[in-house]
């Protein structure tokens, strides 16, 4: 897979995780949508095994932080869906 389709990869779960984050603001219990978002981008990145799978995670990891961080302390239930997401993104 070439690089812009691997952007596009950290892209699209972002925008899940994004998602899900907005339905927690409505009392949805997301953890579990977030976990399964997750885990299907680790398990790509898993079968190809490369030093750019590990940095394309730690980017993914930084992405979601920083949007937790940036996110406005009002919206606690939203900062702590991306703060959950990105503490579940495990690097080996």
């Amino acid at each position: 897979m070439d690089v812009q389709r691997e952007s596009n990869l950290i892209d699209e779960c972002i925008n899940k995780i994004q998602t899900l984050a907005a339905l927690a603001l409505y009392d949805d219990n997301v953890e579990l949508a977030v976990q399964i978002t997750i885990n299907e981008v680790r398990h790509y990145y898993s079968m190809i095994k490369t030093d750019e799978s590990r940095a394309n995670l730690l980017a993914l990891k930084d992405r979601l932080n920083k949007l937790a961080n940036f996110t406005h302390a009002s919206l606690t239930d939203y900062r702590r869906t991306l703060q959950y997401a990105a503490s579940d993104v495990i690097i080996n």
